[in-house]
């Protein structure tokens, strides 16, 4: 899903709220209420026809429902900087980028990420230790405001305190956080595919814990996710994940058989060659047939 429809639907819901104005007082003569309510929550995608009339009846420029989406591109940038430092274990550079960044900007979000970066960062060069980590990453997230204003950044923070949780071995809190995130509420696509991602990361830690018999409920809800969002991104992560944890329970061979082809299958459509070669290294004779 295009990212431009959510962006317009945040800035419409934002300027709406503080100006507090309902949603129905929003579309009186101009359309549904239920077309207002899907273009909030970025599933519609408004002409700009109606865009136009949207901003007349909020009494702003048409041009202010597009504000959002700079600010996206702004965090795009600077997380895709952020990022590549991280994964290339470049900490002190990476400190030096947020202090800049910091100095120069408004972002809500962008100074969210850069306090994000900064503790992970810290953990990782051990000035200080996960349970000080997660402390500090639970305090980004005290507020509500931060799921509203962003969710992304939300999901990511709490994934980062499942994951120092799992890697220090409190598998307790770390599923208490996964159950705890998923029984949120994803109202948009982008939201709903960013659900999928946790799951697949939920099952893994699951299969690595050896609570193989979760880990069947799990992927099953994320193959029906999935499919019900038309989106493969995990689906033959998920597929193979199943087949990993029928094996493991000794579940129906047929079943075994079916989940590693069609992860294969998958993988192969998809030109995943490394994910392909795993499952014919692992589980090759598991497999119906062979591209």
């Amino acid at each position: 899903m295009n990212s431009l429809p959510v962006s317009i639907g945040n800035e419409i819901k934002q300027i709406r709220k503080e100006k507090r104005m309902t949603q129905k007082e929003l579309c009186d003569g101009i359309c549904s209420q239920a077309e207002i309510s899907k273009i909030e929550n970025g599933r519609n995608s408004p002409t700009i026809d109606l865009l136009q009339q949207i901003a007349k009846r909020l009494r702003v420029p048409l041009s202010m429902l597009f504000r959002d989406q700079y600010k996206s591109e702004e965090f795009r940038e600077c997380d895709r900087l952020l990022t590549g430092l991280f994964r290339s274990q470049q900490f002190d550079e990476l400190i030096n980028q947020t202090e800049k960044i910091k100095s120069q900007s408004t972002n809500k979000e962008i100074l969210l990420l850069l306090e994000y970066f900064e503790i992970i960062c810290s953990e990782r060069t051990q000035k200080i230790d996960f349970r000080s980590s997660i402390s500090r990453l639970v305090h980004l997230t005290d507020t509500e405001e931060v799921w509203f204003e962003s969710p992304q950044m939300y999901l990511r923070i709490k994934m980062a305190i499942a994951n120092f949780y799992f890697e220090n071995k409190q598998f307790v809190h770390s599923e208490s956080v996964f159950e705890d995130v998923l029984s949120l509420k994803f109202d948009t696509i982008e939201l709903k595919k960013a659900r999928i991602k946790i799951i697949y990361n939920h099952a893994q830690q699951l299969s690595f814990q050896k609570n193989y018999e979760k880990g069947l409920q799990v992927v099953a809800t994320g193959i029906q996710e999935s499919l019900a969002l038309d989106d493969a991104s995990f689906l033959g992560h998920f597929y193979f994940q199943r087949g990993y944890f029928t094996k493991k329970t000794n579940g129906n061979i047929d079943d075994i058989k079916r989940d590693f082809t069609l992860s294969y299958s998958l993988f192969k459509a998809f030109e995943m060659p490394s994910y392909e070669q795993l499952v014919i290294d692992s589980h090759e004779k598991f497999l119906l047939y062979r591209f």
